[in-house]
């Protein structure tokens, strides 16, 4: 389905956040207030899955360390669904972005403790340019 201008500017974006720490969670929704995004929050890799299986999103901000299913094997099965949903990794691991990337598909990585002024520029560039 092909939208037309309007409906691009009035369409309101869907954000998956997938998240076990509620600290984490409550501060990426403050982040991002300001903007009128839909946002969904999965505690886990297995739930975001399933969220992602029945419902289109315009990104998913992602955690790497959750029970149940960890970000890395979460991450692997979105990317098997679409491709094209673009994946912010926020975490606290040492492994290299390059290799993230490469070895789960994330399109990109912020470490924590977040750089919010960088996290913004990423909103912006993804979603509203």
């Amino acid at each position: 389905m092909k939208l037309n201008f309007k409906d691009y500017l009035t369409k309101k974006k869907k954000i998956l956040i997938v998240e076990d720490e509620p600290m984490s969670v409550r501060l990426i929704q403050h982040l991002l207030k300001d903007y009128h995004f839909e946002l969904v929050v999965a505690v886990d890799g297995f739930e975001a899955i399933e969220k992602f299986k029945k419902t289109s999103f315009s990104l998913v901000i992602m955690d790497l360390y959750m029970p149940i299913m960890d970000g890395f094997e979460a991450s692997r099965r979105m990317k098997e669904i679409s491709k094209d949903t673009p994946i912010i990794v926020i975490s606290t691991t040492s492994i290299p972005e390059e290799d993230l990337k490469r070895d789960i598909g994330i399109d990109y990585f912020l470490a924590k403790p977040l750089n919010t002024v960088k996290f913004r520029d990423f909103i912006h560039m993804l979603l509203l340019a």
